[in-house]
């Protein structure tokens, strides 16, 4: 008999560690499948400290086929479930090609991602601190603005380039901002134009006060640190909209800036959303043993579900707080469960009392609260240190990381600025005569429009025994219905001669058509035919 196969969609705290617990307690009974967007496992708490420069991106990750041996990792967009037919849909390789597979345990674990919707300007010009991508950009932007400000003449424009915003006064933001203050007080000397009067880094905190997962003391023990080091924190405000040159506050004041960064509003994952459940508070209710309600053998963990602590109604009782260390428990506690009802045994219930918490607030300074204990300053330091070395999955990564502080603590920071290349929006390829371009059911990656050469779309009609054959010239495009409509390509899609063609990537076609109603309606007005000659039998 085939052995059942569980399916973990997610790769994060909660969607690996699972997929590492299943694996150990299955022996081989389960096959296990990972679905995740990255083919690595960022470890998210050290984010900062890339952004900062004191570590390297590489090592703040870890490639789950390294982390997950025997586990199939499969890099895919999982676009929707069936649950008819339990069966996961997703996205693969670059031509998008729709596939499926089935299941018998779901486990979902995609977490949630930052909403930037909720504010004016903040989708434009807002930063995040959720991925790789984020920490590089942020390091990116700060070391763009001190060489710009170095040399510019402008002092308005200086101080705007100067000024950093930190959205958040948790976990997130409180280190981030402690990172971006070491890091420029390091770096300062390179930079003989700026001085250190004309640095200024802002923390804005809704609450009264910042870290209010900790106790108040150790709270107001990292802001008068954070403040001694001239950070400014402002309590009891929020940012209400952006632009491109300030930050306006509840309060009706400004802050001209050129960046700034929110750790702040969540919003449930795309697939959360298309899970056709009824979410609480944006997550998805489970029960105790950390099963969705009525949906069969699908579950759910990290910050993506609302996971009770108590037995009490789903909408009064205590639920686990969105830490890595309820994730890993969370994780221990699914794998047990499908385990056990493989073997018709009791589900556990899911129980954890958080064992601590810690922060690092940048220069060799920290706070903490180990089973009741606080500590502050250098020991807090050391210790946030020594957890997150065991925490991070594999020796190779643990070495690589313990080696980067060792180095950090005696040399300088790098100010290499190593941008990401900017490309046009188009893109333009080549095909040689009788490549594929695209085929029947998938989805397109953009609007095609022949430069030279020449297409043929070919689509099959078995119904009739024929196929339809349309001829693509320079000038005439194609995929505007499949992107307008988000369906499937019909047809197959061939070059019958060397051929070049401009490509428009699909989001920006749906952003084009979105900002120039004009084009819309043009398109709209071929009522969906390509702009090409009409097909023809063959």
């Amino acid at each position: 008999m085939a052995r059942p196969r569980a399916i973990i969609v997610g790769g994060g705290f909660a969607g690996a560690f699972t997929a590492r617990y299943l694996h150990k307690y299955a022996r081989g009974a389960v096959d296990i499948e990972l679905f995740n967007t990255e083919n690595y496992f960022v470890f998210q708490p050290l984010l900062p400290e890339v952004a900062s420069g004191t570590i390297s991106a590489p090592d703040a990750v870890t490639p789950l086929r390294y982390m997950l041996p025997g586990v199939r990792i499969r890099m895919a967009e999982v676009t929707h479930l069936d649950r008819s037919t339990r069966t996961v849909h997703f996205l693969q390789g670059s031509r998008r090609t729709p596939q499926c597979v089935a299941y018998d345990h779901l486990i979902v674990a995609v977490g949630q991602k930052t909403d930037l919707t909720r504010s004016p300007g903040f989708q434009e010009h807002g930063l995040c601190m959720r991925s790789l991508a984020d920490a590089h950009q942020l390091r990116n932007k700060i070391i763009r603005r001190l060489e710009h400000a170095d040399v510019t003449t402008d002092n308005a424009l200086k101080r705007q380039l100067l000024t950093i915003v930190v959205a958040g006064g948790g976990f997130s933001g409180v280190e981030t901002i402690g990172e971006i203050a070491e890091m420029i007080q390091r770096t300062l000397k390179f930079y003989p134009n700026i001085q250190a009067d004309e640095i200024r880094c802002v923390l804005i905190q809704r609450d009264k006060g910042i870290l209010p997962e900790l106790p108040q003391s150790l709270g107001d023990y990292a802001a008068a640190k954070l403040r001694k080091r001239n950070v400014e924190i402002l309590c009891g405000r929020s940012i209400t909209s952006a632009t491109a040159s300030a930050v306006y506050l509840d309060d009706g004041s400004r802050i001209r800036t050129s960046m700034f960064v929110t750790t702040v509003g969540n919003r449930p994952h795309d697939f959360t959303q298309r899970l056709g459940i009824e979410l609480v508070k944006g997550k998805i209710p489970v029960d105790r043993h950390l099963k969705v309600r009525g949906s069969g053998n699908i579950w759910a963990l990290g910050d993506a579900a609302l996971v009770p602590l108590s037995d009490a109604d789903n909408d009064s009782g205590a639920f686990a707080p969105p830490t890595a260390q309820h994730a890993v428990r969370e994780a221990q506690c699914v794998a047990r469960n499908i385990v056990n009802s493989l073997g018709d045994k009791e589900l556990l219930q899911f129980s954890y009392k958080a064992q601590g918490s810690l922060a690092s607030i940048g220069n060799y300074k920290g706070v903490a609260e180990i089973r009741g204990v606080k500590l502050s300053g250098l020991l807090a330091w050391i210790l946030w240190r020594a957890i997150y070395i065991g925490m991070l999955p594999g020796f190779a990564t643990r070495l690589r990381v313990a080696l980067n502080w060792f180095f950090d603590y005696f040399l300088p920071r790098s100010i290499v600025q190593i941008a990401n290349r900017v490309d046009t929006a188009t893109q333009y390829r080549r095909y040689a005569k009788g490549d594929i371009v695209s085929e029947a059911g998938q989805f397109v990656d953009g609007l095609y429009t022949v430069i030279s050469g020449r297409l043929e779309s070919r689509i099959s009609n078995a119904a009739e025994g024929e196929d339809f054959v349309r001829i693509l010239g320079p000038g005439d495009y194609w995929g505007e219905r499949s992107l307008s409509e988000d369906m499937k390509t019909a047809g197959t899609l061939i070059a019958t001669e060397d051929t070049r063609v401009m490509v428009l990537p699909a989001n920006d076609f749906r952003n084009l058509c979105e900002a120039f109603p004009a084009l819309a309606s043009y398109f709209e007005s071929k009522s969906g035919k390509t702009h090409a000659p009409p097909l023809r039998r063959h």
